[in-house]
């Protein structure tokens, strides 16, 4: 019990697949074969934000308090953690090499309710959790 609320206590979150659903690549090329960070960083920023699907992310993290974590495939996470401040949120970045490790690792974390994902495919890899998305397009609890 915390500040007079009975309930279970169980902090249901949600997990957000950054590429494809939150943005997309620049249409420019980059050579990002040597890890370098001010190359990162301009990278990420270059990055173009789906606005309605960005909106939808801040809503349901910010509005309504669920609980979120931003999942991405590029070895970029804290370059990501800056281009979403920057936007108006706060939430933590996670970096798997690719969606198979990404579905292994959401089996141990059961407070992660949903997981939103730009593609059948990765649905289909992640799961009963997964939700498929259209990118152009906002979502609701």
């Amino acid at each position: 019990m915390q500040g007079n609320d009975i309930s279970l206590g169980i902090d249901a979150g949600q997990g957000v697949i950054f590429e494809g659903l939150l943005a997309v690549p620049p249409d420019k090329k980059y050579s990002l074969f040597k890890r370098n960070t001010e190359m990162s960083e301009k990278y990420i920023r270059d990055w173009r934000p789906n606005e309605l699907a960005l909106k939808a992310l801040i809503d349901t993290s910010d509005r309504l308090g669920v609980s979120t974590e931003v999942y991405t495939f590029l070895p970029f996470a804290e370059e990501i953690e800056s281009w979403l401040f920057r936007k108006g949120v706060s939430l933590p970045v996670y970096h798997y090499k690719n969606i198979e490790e990404l579905a292994y690792d959401l089996r141990f974390k059961r407070s992660i309710r949903r997981i939103i994902v730009p593609t059948e495919e990765q649905a289909s890899i992640i799961g009963m959790r997964a939700t498929v998305v259209d990118p152009q397009k906002a979502w609701t609890m």
